[in-house]
C-alpha cells in the first residue's frame, strides 16, 4: 500500500493544510467567541426601558434573558423589588393596578418595582434566581409565597397528575423526583445547556422576540428576501400589553366551585423548600428579603379543606420564622380579603390589591 506523505500535497491558492494542534486551537478560539464572548456582548448591549407601573410581558415570560436585563435595570431604578407569581404580577388588573403599582401611587413615589412572572412556581423561581441572583444586591425584596403550590402533590410536581407544568425550562432537569414533569430527554438537555450557556439563552431570546418564536432556519425559508439580522433591536420595553381593563366578577360570580385541597406536609413539600432556598439565596447576596406569607380564598373551601388550611397556614408561619435559613427575613402574614375582592382561588381583584397596599404601607415597610 502507497504511503501518503503530508509533505507531497501540492500548495495551491484553493487549499489551506493545518496540523492538528491548529485545528484544535481555531476550535477553541471559534468555540470561545461563539459561546463566551459573542452572549457577553449581547448582555452588555442590550437595554431595557421601564415605563411607570412597567411588568414583565406575558408573551415573553420564558424569555429568561430578557427578564435577566429587565431585573438589572429594575435594581437601578427601585429600591424595593416584588418577586413572585401571578398574585404579585397581577393576574386580573391593569399594569397601574397591580400591588407594587398602587404601592407607588399611595407613597407618591416610583420606589417598587415589579418583577414577577406569571406562573412562576418557587422550583420555577429558585431555578430563575440561581441565574440572576447576582443581579440583585442591596435591595429589600418582597418574597411572595402563594399556597396555591402546596394544595396537592400534583402541585409540588411530585405527584403523578399530567397537569401542565409551568416555566419547565426553570427546573433542575434530571431531578427525577419531580414525577409530574414529563420532559423528553431532548427538551431536558435543551434546557439544561440554556441553563449554563448563556448562549442558547440568547439563541431563545432572539427567536422569542424577533422570529416569530421559530427557529432560523423556519424563518429564512419563509422569509428568503428579507435579512434577518435586521430585524434585531438591542433596545426593547417588555412591558405588558394584554391587560387593559380590570376584572370585575368575584369568584363566586363565576361559577367556581368549592374546593376541598388534601394540602401537604410543608416539611416535604419540594415547592416549599425551593421557596426557602430562594429567599436563602438572595439574603447571601446582600439583599433584606420581606417574607410575603399569601392566602388562599377561604370562602371557596369546604370546612374539612378549610381546617387543614388553618393548621398549614400555622405551620408556614411557623417555619418562616424559625427556621435557620429564613433567620434575617422579615415575616409579614397577609391579611384574608372579603369574599367579594377574590377572583379566584388566590387572585386579588383591584379592591384586594388596593387592601394589600394600605396594610403594607402601614407596616412602615417603605421608610426610608
Amino acid at each position: 500500500m502507497a504511503r501518503i506523505s503530508l509533505k507531497k500535497i501540492p500548495v495551491n491558492s484553493n487549499g489551506l493544510y493545518l496540523y492538528l494542534w491548529e485545528l484544535l486551537a481555531v476550535a477553541i478560539v471559534v468555540l470561545t467567541l461563539v459561546w463566551g464572548v459573542l452572549p457577553l456582548w449581547h448582555r452588555q448591549k442590550l437595554q431595557v426601558t421601564l415605563p411607570e407601573n412597567f411588568r414583565f410581558s406575558y408573551q415573553l415570560r420564558d424569555d429568561y434573558l430578557l427578564y435577566r436585563a429587565m431585573v438589572r435595570e429594575a435594581c437601578s431604578k427601585y429600591d424595593n423589588l416584588f418577586l413572585g407569581d401571578s398574585v404579585i404580577w397581577g393576574m386580573y388588573v391593569r399594569n397601574d393596578s397591580t400591588l407594587p403599582a398602587l404601592i407607588n401611587q399611595k407613597l407618591g413615589k416610583e420606589t417598587c418595582g415589579n418583577i414577577a412572572i406569571d406562573g412562576l412556581h418557587p422550583i420555577a423561581m429558585e431555578g430563575l434566581m440561581k441565574q440572576c441572583a447576582n443581579e440583585i444586591h442591596g435591595k429589600r425584596v418582597f418574597l411572595y409565597f402563594n399556597p396555591l403550590w402546596v394544595t396537592s402533590q400534583d402541585y409540588d410536581l411530585t405527584g403523578e397528575g399530567t397537569a401542565t407544568v409551568n416555566h419547565p425550562r426553570l427546573l433542575p432537569q434530571f431531578d427525577f423526583s419531580l414525577t409530574n414533569y414529563h420532559g423528553t430527554l431532548k427538551e431536558r438537555c435543551n434546557a439544561k445547556l440554556e441553563q449554563m450557556l448563556d448562549f442558547y439563552a440568547m439563541l431563545h431570546h432572539l427567536r422569542v422576540c424577533f422570529y416569530d418564536n421559530r427557529d432560523f432556519k423556519t424563518y429564512i425559508a419563509k422569509h428568503p428576501d428579507e435579512n434577518p439580522l435586521s430585524r434585531i433591536r438591542m433596545e426593547l420595553s417588555p412591558i405588558e400589553e394584554g391587560h387593559t381593563s380590570n376584572a370585575t366578577m368575584d369568584w363566586y360570580e363565576s361559577g367556581i366551585a368549592e374546593q376541598n385541597w388534601p394540602w401537604i406536609d410543608l416539611t416535604a413539600s419540594r415547592q416549599f423548600q425551593a421557596f426557602r432556598n430562594t429567599a436563602l439565596m438572595l439574603r447571601q447576596n446582600g439583599n433584606e428579603v420581606v417574607v410575603l406569607l399569601g392566602t388562599i380564598n377561604p370562602f371557596m373551601q369546604n370546612p374539612e379543606c378549610l381546617e387543614r388550611y388553618r393548621k398549614l397556614m400555622a405551620q408556614a408561619e411557623e417555619l418562616l420564622s424559625q427556621a435557620k435559613d429564613s433567620s434575617g427575613n422579615t415575616l409579614v402574614v397577609l391579611p384574608e380579603l372579603p369574599s367579594e375582592e377574590y377572583g379566584d382561588s388566590s387572585h386579588p381583584l383591584m379592591k384586594g390589591y388596593d387592601r394589600l397596599a394600605d396594610f403594607l404601607i402601614s407596616k412602615g415597610l417603605f421608610q426610608q
